[in-house]
């Protein structure tokens, strides 16, 4: 090798100042360990003015076998041309990925491949898929992934079987970009791999492919072993399709002797909060009470989940008892440290007040002589009675009344609904301004319209 200078070149400072035109030309300096910090300068700034001098930097002959440390300027060249995402790079690259001697300039090359995502580099990378060294294989599995292209189908499915956790897993990435329901049954096989991150990605691949996906996997979710059946329904949850609903409102329940499984349970009140469907809310505030921590916790996490997410309803826990409701987004949820629960509606400025309160041991006493107690509380207070009614709704008796309480030159609007069932007796109870109430109406209706009481 020949000097091109009398000067050791200061690396650092040409990286500071941007001196592409030196940095190439220190990597040709009889220095290795020059041409190494060059190349490492280079694949940090990104510089399309590098592209060539990277090229010729890349190519490996015999004679580097004698300097070690030129490998690494290979490797670092491999990686600064994939940031640079030149195409002028892709042939030299896809020789680098196949006739380096070094494993680390190969699969650098092939990363750097996939960066570039030029599609004339598939037929190489496919073929790098049989290479001795798993980083390869990886890597190059990896590249097609990002490349999306079908052709590179088949040799990806073989991999997806490979010794080495690391090709599976990107295999069953790319799959999963590829996109094609043909892959479908052999990634159900991998959510049994003995690689946890495998089986996740074969997960994520599955969500990727999409709605062709959420039949096998209801299948596999109903028959499979209770590990598969947990990834299932994480893959399930991921889909959001409204056909997995009842098969996982049914293992939730615990209806088969293989549904009671604390996993299978707890991953399927995850996935009911993640699809978020209506159909699950009584399932999961029954599973609020199971006997499983594991259990319990999911099923609360899924019901927060679909309460936040704009379906909402809002869940009050008692000592022996839940209600659900449903209520507006707007409004703004407030618990005391008592057993009186308060609900605020917002509006311009304004607010109406709702608050929940519980009787127990209530089996002597109706909700319309509950009503009739209230009524002469307003009575006494000289609030005039605008109108009461009494109903019933699902399996609850209930009864409502309505008045008016004079405050000088100000008037509050009073609305309560007593909801008996049993022994337990809740009642609502709104205040606000009269024209605020007309404004909220349709809200409040919404709320005691969907009143439950759950259990007691």
């Amino acid at each position: 090798m020949n000097s091109y200078d009398d000067y050791e070149p200061d690396i650092e400072y040409m990286e500071e100042t941007g001196d592409i035109e030196g940095l190439v030309y220190a990597l040709k300096d009889e220095d290795p360990l020059i041409r190494k910090e060059a190349s490492i300068a280079l694949k940090r700034v990104g510089d399309e003015g590098a592209v060539e001098g990277l090229i010729e930097a890349l190519k490996y002959e015999s004679w580097q076998d004698d300097y070690p440390v030129l490998t690494a300027v290979r490797e670092n060249s491999a990686e600064a041309l994939g940031n640079i995402g030149d195409v002028r790079a892709v042939q030299p690259l896809i020789h680098s990925l196949i006739m380096d001697e070094d494993e680390d300039v190969r699969w650098k090359s092939a990363r750097a491949l996939g960066k570039i995502g030029d599609v004339s580099a598939v037929n190489a990378l496919t073929e790098a898929l049989k290479d001795d060294k798993w980083t390869v294989r990886g890597h190059a599995a990896h590249a097609l992934g990002n490349m999306s292209d079908e052709t590179a189908f088949e040799a990806l499915v073989e991999v997806l079987y490979d010794d080495d956790w690391h090709v599976r897993k990107y295999a069953a990435i790319a799959l999963g970009n590829i996109g094609e329901e043909r892959a479908i049954p052999h990634l159900l096989k991998v959510l049994n791999d003995n690689d946890a991150d495998v089986s996740w990605k074969a997960i994520v691949a599955l969500v990727n492919i999409g709605e062709a996906s959420v039949e096998p996997l209801i299948k596999v979710f109903k028959n499979g072993e209770w590990h598969i059946r947990g990834r299932a329904a994480e893959a399930l949850g991921n889909l959001g399709d409204e056909r997995a609903v009842m098969p996982l409102v049914y293992a939730l329940n615990g209806s088969r002797k293989k549904d009671r499984n604390k996993y299978i349970r707890g991953k399927a009140a995850e996935a009911l909060g993640k699809i978020g469907d209506e159909r699950a809310v009584k399932p999961l505030i029954k599973a609020i009470e199971d006997k499983n921590i594991y259990v319990r916790l999911r099923a609360e996490d899924a019901l927060e989940r679909i309460r936040s997410a704009g379906k909402a309803f809002w869940i009050v826990h008692y000592d022996n008892g839940e209600i659900s409701f449903d209520y507006p987004a707007s409004w703004e949820v407030m618990e005391n440290f008592d057993e009186k629960k308060i609900i605020k509606g917002n509006c311009a400025n304004s607010a109406v007040t709702f608050s929940i309160n519980k009787h127990r041991n209530m089996g002597d006493i109706t909700a319309t002589e509950f009503a009739e107690i209230l009524r002469n509380v307003f009575l006494i207070q000289n609030s005039a009675i605008l109108s009461k009614l009494s109903f019933k709704v699902r399996d609850m008796d209930a009864y409502l009344l309505m008045g008016e309480n004079p405050h000088g030159l100000s008037m509050t609007r009073i609305l309560i609904c007593a909801f008996k069932k049993k022994d337990v007796l809740y009642y609502l109870w709104f205040a606000g301004e009269p024209e605020i109430f007309d404004l909220l109406e349709e809200d409040m209706d919404l709320i005691l319209e969907s009143f439950q009481i759950h259990k007691t």
